[in-house]
């Protein structure tokens, strides 16, 4: 006999509740195949679930279309490029005498040294962003004369432009995340009203027989398969 079996992905899991709910309706008419409590249950959550998963989608699609996006690339590329300068500059002022060397730890830069951190990440890109511009004002503030070429008011600004474009990235990385979560928490409520609305459609056709109850069943979306022995004896039969 063939056996049935729960849907193991979400839009299988959409696409049994739906049938059961829309099969549920004929011409306006309740079927009553389902009880009115399952079947306004299955479709309450029916909306709940697919829009969530709607949003999951609609979230990775737009994550992917930004996966290796020029424009955030070149952002990136022209931050790293004006941190890493300002802190040259600095250096160089530092050994020219212009600036004096315990100035350095204004900018969290190791003092005795005249070397730039790694920028390779994102996250360093900002980190390091963050304290030079907090240490140039700093050294300002006390009369320091400013950095020039580049100006810490260009770097503040190439800065903000990737960070605003860094910020948006990461939001939507939560809302991919979110989305996820929640549909992870909602299978297992899915999984449940799809077995509790199958058994009852099955009930509903227990009077029919073989292929003719299995069809009926099966137009309520009810997913059947064909157990090993069964499958092969057909391939026999076929050949």
């Amino acid at each position: 006999m063939p056996y049935r079996r729960l849907p193991n992905t979400d839009q299988a899991r959409i696409r049994a509740l739906r049938m059961a709910v829309e099969s549920s309706v004929e011409n306006g008419v309740f079927t009553n195949v389902l009880s009115h409590n399952t079947y306004h249950k299955a479709k309450e959550f029916l909306q709940k679930f697919s829009a969530e998963v709607a949003v999951y989608k609609r979230c990775v699609q737009e994550q992917s279309s930004k996966r290796g996006n020029e424009k955030y690339e070149a952002a990136l590329k022209k931050a790293r490029m004006y941190v890493s300068h300002f802190i040259q500059v600095l250096s160089m002022s530092i050994v020219r005498g212009e600036i004096a060397r315990p100035k350095r730890a204004y900018y969290s830069l190791p003092v005795e040294e005249d070397t730039v951190p790694n920028l390779f990440s994102e996250a360093s890109v900002l980190e390091w962003g963050q304290k030079i511009m907090e240490g140039e004002q700093k050294r300002q503030s006390e009369g320091g004369v400013p950095i020039y070429n580049p100006t810490m008011g260009r770097v503040s600004v190439v800065y903000e432009m990737f960070k605003e474009m860094y910020d948006r990235q990461q939001a939507l990385q939560q809302r991919t995340n979110d989305a996820l979560r929640n549909i992870s928490d909602m299978r297992y409520e899915a999984d449940e009203i799809i077995f509790e609305a199958w058994s009852e459609i099955e009930a509903a056709f227990s009077v029919f027989k073989g292929e003719a109850r299995l069809k009926h069943c099966a137009r309520y979306g009810v997913i059947y398969y064909d157990r090993p022995d069964r499958k092969r004896k057909k391939e026999a039969s076929d050949d």
